[in-house]
């Protein structure tokens, strides 16, 4: 069984660059399989995973939407990991509530109970 090679940052920005000039990509795993298609031409040893192709999405100048849905509210951002910037908003009774969750370094969204990423799509800015 062949080894899987592990392939360059800049090689993967830049397949990934080039895929959004030409069309928009509406999941994770769709992106992943483009940036392996492109990535075969040159050898059929290079493989890579959704998250990292993501991750790497995250990096270049490109527009990332991403759609939310219910579960437990995280620590840290579930898209790059990086820290959260919270909003609260307080009750009727003056309690203090969590509306809503922001990541400065991705441009991840949560709010009302909608937390966990479920599908993210990338379209050219």
């Amino acid at each position: 069984m062949p080894l899987s090679k592990v392939p360059k940052k800049e090689i993967v920005k830049f397949i990934i660059k080039e895929a959004l000039q030409r069309q928009k990509i509406s999941t994770q795993s769709e992106l992943a399989g483009v940036v392996a298609k492109k990535l075969k031409r040159g050898d059929r040893k290079y493989s890579i995973t959704g998250k990292r192709a993501r991750l790497i999405a995250l990096e270049i100048p490109a527009r990332v939407s991403i759609k939310t849905r219910r579960g437990k509210v995280p620590k840290r951002c579930p898209s790059c990991s990086h820290g959260l910037k919270r909003t609260y908003s307080k009750n009727l009774f003056g309690k203090k509530l969590l509306s809503g969750l922001r990541c400065q370094k991705c441009g991840y969204r949560g709010s009302e109970g909608r937390w966990i990423p479920s599908r993210y799509e990338f379209e050219k800015l």
